[in-house]
């Protein structure tokens, strides 16, 4: 298993709530710039850390900025247009699995020093926090700040997308985690193989994310939601059953893919649906929160039951079982009509303390 997504998801966890709550409370150009700003300084520090304890200390405060960074973006793009609100998200998420297809062509010829990729990284963090600097706006909408995000983010409806993205972490995390020991050692796929497999994961999503979001928003995002998490517990179960195939196992890697993308970038988008829009930082980054807990202890259960069975049955409870629990989460997710309704709910509670 690559402990690194687990470490990763303990940082991100804590900082996607923090980094929401700010988004929230003070400017969201300070936040989003200042956030990747953070991330950018203590990823050139990891790579040229001398010692174990900077190099903790580093990754720790990368942590913190990309969670912030995660969740506050997520909820600036979500916010600056309600209405186009699946189509700005996924279009930071195409960017993303962008990034992650071309990083490892930009970083390779600079093998031979590993600190360069990471001077590399913290430069062109710099340069896009600059970006931000000069593109968003100080004040894009008047609102009153709420005085109390954290609780006004939680009501009836916003609880179903974080249940839902807690079991979809641990699907998610042990795909990650354990794909290419599966591909090899399990199903007994060559490496080369294994390679071709793992390369298209990101594939669907920057093909499918942006027609997805836009088919959200114009259709419904419990519709587009629904079959995401589809795609991923039937991709997944089918993956453990079916016998070597290299074409089949492509296949539903790249269906895996694409409900992974879709539905990690549109469940946030979901729950600033639910929200005020004062509040739809702290619910973006709740969301997402629940998400890196799962991704937390899905890894764990998964190597505990392995010292107790065989990959199938261990990764099916770890793995396929959540993913099953969480499209029924899903198909219960409840809309509110009007945002009146959500606040009047917010009232009357408050009536009652």
């Amino acid at each position: 298993m690559d402990v690194n997504h687990v470490n990763r998801n303990h940082n991100l966890a804590v900082f996607s709530l923090v980094g929401g709550f700010l988004f929230d409370k003070f400017s969201p150009k300070t936040i989003v710039v200042a956030s990747v700003l953070f991330f950018s300084i203590f990823t050139i520090t990891t790579g040229y850390s001398v010692n174990a304890i900077e190099l903790v200390l580093s990754r720790v405060l990368v942590g913190f900025g990309v969670g912030m960074f995660q969740s506050a973006s997520v909820a600036f793009l979500g916010d600056a247009n309600p209405k186009s609100r699946g189509t700005g998200v996924m279009v930071w998420g195409v960017m993303a699995g962008l990034g992650l297809l071309i990083a490892p062509y930009i970083f390779v010829p600079f093998h031979h020093n590993y600190r360069i990729p990471f001077l590399i990284s913290g430069v062109i963090g710099f340069v896009i926090s600059a970006i931000f600097y000069i593109f968003i706006p100080n004040v894009y909408k008047m609102e009153k700040r709420a005085r109390n995000p954290l609780r006004e983010m939680i009501n009836g409806y916003s609880i179903f997308p974080m249940l839902a993205m807690f079991f979809f972490g641990f699907t998610l995390l042990n795909v990650l985690g354990y794909f290419s020991f599966f591909l090899e050692k399990v199903v007994g796929f060559t490496y080369g193989s294994t390679a071709v497999i793992v390369s298209v994961l990101g594939v669907g999503g920057i093909v499918f994310g942006i027609p997805a979001g836009i088919a959200s928003d114009r259709l419904g995002r419990k519709y587009i939601l629904v079959l995401a998490i589809a795609l991923i517990f039937l991709s997944s179960i089918l993956m453990i059953y079916l016998p070597r195939n290299l074409a089949v196992f492509i296949v539903l890697t790249i269906a895996f893919g694409t409900g992974w993308s879709i539905y990690s970038i549109l469940s946030p988008a979901a729950g600033q649906d639910m929200v005020r829009d004062q509040v739809v930082g702290s619910v973006s980054g709740a969301v997402l929160m629940t998400f890196n807990i799962g991704g937390i202890i899905g890894p764990l259960l998964l190597g505990y039951l392995l010292t107790r069975m065989p990959f199938r049955p261990a990764f099916l409870y770890a793995a396929v079982i959540p993913a099953f629990i969480a499209p029924i989460i899903t198909i219960a997710m409840r809309y509110p009509k009007n945002v009146k309704e959500i606040v009047n709910a917010q009232l009357k509670e408050e009536s009652t303390i």
